[in-house]
């Protein structure tokens, strides 16, 4: 059985945290924290975790985290960040979606533009790696809403 984190909102801005069932200490967290916290506790747990997120209008998000493979003591030493943290969390939200129907989160490398006819030719390079900036696509897989966010 998989450990569980319930963050369940009491208001618009806060949230409580409960751990396989026990509250935690810190709570109420406000929404600004979940990133950090839920990180955090995952890391803390050491397994893969079942994050679930209760808001007020009933409606509940779900997902399994995994916590970041301990550093293999064979791999050469990391090289420093340029000024951005090795790991954040960045929520995206959005309505208008099935209930338990999958969306795909992409990030979105470029824009190209249609021609005459309506088509479009979109390149990709397999050795370039995606920047965590500019934008994010929410879209669903039976319902077709798409959501564009930046990237803040």
């Amino acid at each position: 059985m998989l450990p569980q984190i319930l963050l369940e909102a009491v208001s618009a801005d806060t949230l409580i945290v409960t751990v396989n069932g026990d509250k935690l200490a810190a709570t109420p967290i406000r929404r600004d924290a979940i990133a950090q916290t839920v990180t955090e506790l995952v890391a803390r747990l050491a397994s893969p975790t079942r994050v679930e997120v209760r808001e007020l209008d009933g409606s509940i998000q779900a997902d399994v985290l995994t916590p970041p493979a301990p550093p293999s003591p064979f791999a050469p030493p990391e090289s420093p960040s340029q000024g951005m943290p090795l790991s954040s969390l960045v929520e995206f939200t959005a309505d208008g979606f099935i209930a338990g129907e999958d969306v795909a989160v992409a990030v979105i490398l470029r824009h190209a533009s249609a021609d005459h006819t309506g088509g479009v030719r979109a390149l990709l390079d397999r050795g370039e790696a995606p920047k965590p900036a500019g934008e994010v696509l929410l879209f669903g897989r039976i319902s077709g809403t798409a959501s564009v966010q930046r990237i803040d």
